[in-house]
C-alpha cells in the first residue's frame, strides 16, 4: 500500500498538534506538513522555511492556498467554521489550486449541516467532527483516499434528499 501524503490546515495549533501526532505514528501516511504561517509553524525542519513565509502582497486566504498548492497533499484536512461565505469561497479556491486533493472537512457540531452540504457540493469528501477526529482520522483518511466519503450516517439522509431532489 503507498503512502497517502496529508497536509493539515488548521489555524488552531493545539488542535493541528493532535492531529499531526495521530498520523505521525502511521505508517500508511505521510504528514508533509500543516498549512501554518511562520509563527504558527512547529514543524520538520524537512521544509524550507519559505514554504511558511507569509507573502505580503496576498491575503491570508490566497496565502493558505498558494501553502497548500505548494505541497500538493493527497489528502488535505481543512478546519473551517464554515459560518462565513469566505470559508466556502476559500473551498472554491483551493478546488480550483488543487483538483487533485480530496478535503476533510473539520468542523465542530455548531456548523449547520446545509453548510456542509454545501462544502460537499464544492468538492469536500469527507467530513469529521474535531471530537471524533482523534478516534477516526486515520481511517477518513484511508477511505477518502480509496475513493469513498467519509460522512456520519446523520447526514446520509440529508445527502439523499439532495441527490434525488
Amino acid at each position: 500500500m503507498r503512502p497517502v501524503t496529508v497536509a493539515i490546515a488548521d489555524s488552531n495549533c493545539k488542535r493541528r498538534a493532535e492531529y499531526e501526532n495521530s498520523l505521525r505514528g502511521d505508517l500508511g501516511s505521510a504528514l508533509l506538513t500543516s498549512v501554518a504561517s511562520s509563527s504558527e509553524a512547529s514543524n520538520d525542519a524537512l521544509f524550507a522555511d519559505r514554504r511558511y513565509r507569509s507573502r505580503s502582497n496576498v491575503t491570508a486566504g490566497e496565502d493558505e492556498v498558494f501553502r497548500i498548492s505548494r505541497l500538493k497533499p493527497r489528502v488535505l484536512l481543512i478546519s473551517l467554521d464554515l459560518g462565513a461565505d469566505e470559508d466556502c469561497a476559500m473551498l472554491v479556491s483551493i478546488r480550483r489550486a488543487c483538483p487533485e486533493a480530496l478535503m476533510v472537512l473539520l468542523a465542530d457540531d455548531s456548523v449547520q449541516e446545509d453548510r456542509i452540504l454545501e462544502a460537499m457540493e464544492i468538492g469536500v469528501r469527507g467530513y469529521l467532527s474535531p471530537k471524533a477526529a482523534k478516534a477516526l482520522i486515520l481511517k477518513a483518511i484511508q477511505v477518502v483516499d480509496s475513493g469513498e466519503a467519509w460522512v456520519p450516517r446523520k447526514m446520509l439522509d440529508k445527502i439523499m434528499r439532495c441527490v434525488v431532489h
